[in-house]
């Protein structure tokens, strides 16, 4: 099982990468995601990139949180939005949208979900 703070750490670091990656370089992205390049994936890149640079800040910031109900807000949040993202990416593999590349980005998205839901259940009553 994860640590919080280590587990923080490592969501603001991949999350930050990504906000990069869509805003200076997003084609790799849409190759990574086999998804046509036009100006609509580049306007939404960029929107989503300050989304995923505000989980950056959020986590990073929150790293150091004691277990409190503030730091119980912060898993759950985490959590369920970014198992949001690794359903909406099944969702949009099944429906044959994007390449297989996505399934790197749901494994991750899973892997991170879990960790974050283990630790507010497993201080849900502390």
């Amino acid at each position: 099982m994860f640590e919080f703070k280590k587990l923080s750490v490592i969501t603001a670091c991949i999350t930050f990468l990504i906000c990069l990656v869509l805003l200076i370089y997003p084609e790799i992205i849409f190759y990574l995601f086999q998804i046509p390049e036009n100006d609509s994936a580049f306007f939404m890149g960029r929107r989503a990139a300050m989304l995923f640079a505000c989980i950056a800040i959020f986590s990073w910031v929150g790293r150091n949180a004691s277990n409190s109900e503030s730091r119980q807000a912060i898993c759950i949040s985490i959590s369920i939005s970014i198992f949001s993202l690794a359903l909406l990416g099944v969702f949009e593999l099944v429906r044959g949208f994007p390449g297989a590349g996505i399934g790197l980005a749901i494994a991750t998205e899973l892997i991170i979900s879990i960790a974050y839901f283990q630790i507010w259940l497993g201080n849900k009553n502390a």
